[in-house]
């Protein structure tokens, strides 16, 4: 499977990332044939995609027995790092992870020299790494600075001694320290940065004194003005710093991707389309009331470009605000009266004036 083929895989999964997706499938490609690959740092905020990503990685990974010796998965937290970090257990406590993964995948019983081998060739996924930034505003971070410290030890170092589950004579199960070589381990660390955005926007405008805009036309055919800023299009190494990355642990990162706020087009996509998509699964709710639940394509775009004036959240925010728009009718689809009888029988449609008066459009 080359770069291509995992490119169009992972992107049934996540919509509106390409660029970051194609530099996930390279290094994804790298690993999986045993090349040298360096690590990558995604950044982005909530609901742009970073979970998504990782989640298809493991369900792609997953899909293919060819893949299990370089297809075991963990995913932590930056938050416990730091903490295991403080008590000096954080590289040991994240190789035995990968242990326990690779032996819950393949059983139990799987050959030590097996378990070893996932274990040198896994992937690490750290969620939440902005969170290990070394100083909050002008206080130093002491947990935070031992976490990047700890991690930077474990993503450079050769052999490390691992506690391997075995069985002994008795069938009694023990641990048995044994040396791994690290090297080959694929880390991909993701965090939002909230902070990273005002701080790149504030250097680039000169403290916004001068933002870019552009008209942008509405979805209930308004115009209106936006700031048109990519954080990824402006961002330095420096403005990592500055945040609280120490350079010797963002050297460990051959890539740094930002990833895009979504479209209006995206979020509808998101809406929709994709596995687990808020639309079919309100259909699929409403059915069982007998009724066929119809969305417009204005009143699709309205709920996206509500949705996406929320950029924090990204597509997060779409179930808040759909539920505004289907909420009554959940409970009793025909208090208001807005059942009609169609093709389908009693349908209830969602059109853009529908959804002006629930959003307060």
């Amino acid at each position: 499977m080359k770069p291509p083929e995992i490119f169009e895989r992972l992107k049934q999964q996540v919509i509106g990332q390409d660029s970051t997706l194609r530099d996930v499938s390279v290094a994804l490609y790298k690993h999986l044939i045993g090349h040298k690959t360096g690590n990558i740092l995604m950044i982005g905020g909530s609901g742009t995609g970073k979970t998504t990503i990782m989640r298809a990685v493991e369900a792609l990974l997953a899909t293919d027995p060819a893949f299990a010796e370089y297809g075991t998965v963990v995913r932590i937290n930056a938050n416990l790092l730091a903490d295991l970090a403080s008590r000096g257990k954080q590289s040991s406590v994240v190789l035995e992870k990968l242990a326990h993964e690779a032996m819950s995948n393949h059983g139990e019983d799987m050959p030590t020299e097996k378990v070893v081998k996932c274990v040198a060739h896994g992937i690490v996924f750290v969620d939440e790494i902005d969170k290990i930034r070394s100083h909050v505003g002008d206080q130093p971070n002491v947990n935070g600075i031992i976490a990047q410290e700890s991690l930077l030890t474990l993503m450079e170092s050769e052999t490390q001694g691992v506690g391997i589950p075995v069985k002994d004579a008795d069938g009694n199960w023990t641990s048995v320290t044994t040396p791994i070589d690290t090297r080959g381990i694929l880390f991909i660390a993701a965090g939002a940065f909230d902070e990273l955005y005002d701080q790149v926007f504030d250097r680039v405008t000169q403290g916004g004194k001068n933002p870019p805009w552009k008209l942008v036309s509405k979805a209930d055919g308004s115009i209106e003005r936006q700031i048109v800023f990519q954080m990824g299009d402006n961002l330095e190494h420096s403005d990592l710093f500055a945040y609280g990355m120490a350079p010797q642990f963002l050297a460990r990162f051959d890539s740094v991707v930002t990833l895009r706020n979504l479209s209006a087009r995206d979020l509808v996509t998101i809406f929709k389309d994709v596995p687990d998509a808020l639309l079919p699964i309100a259909q699929e709710y409403f059915e069982k009331y007998g009724v066929y639940l119809n969305v417009t394509d204005d009143a699709l775009y309205y709920i996206a470009d509500k949705a996406g004036e929320n950029s924090r959240l990204g597509a997060r925010a779409l179930k808040e605000v759909f539920s505004k728009v289907i909420g009554q009718y959940e409970y009793d689809p025909w208090s208001a009266g807005k059942i009609t009888q169609g093709e389908k029988g009693d349908e209830l449609t969602v059109n853009l004036e529908l959804a002006m008066e629930k959003l307060g459009g």
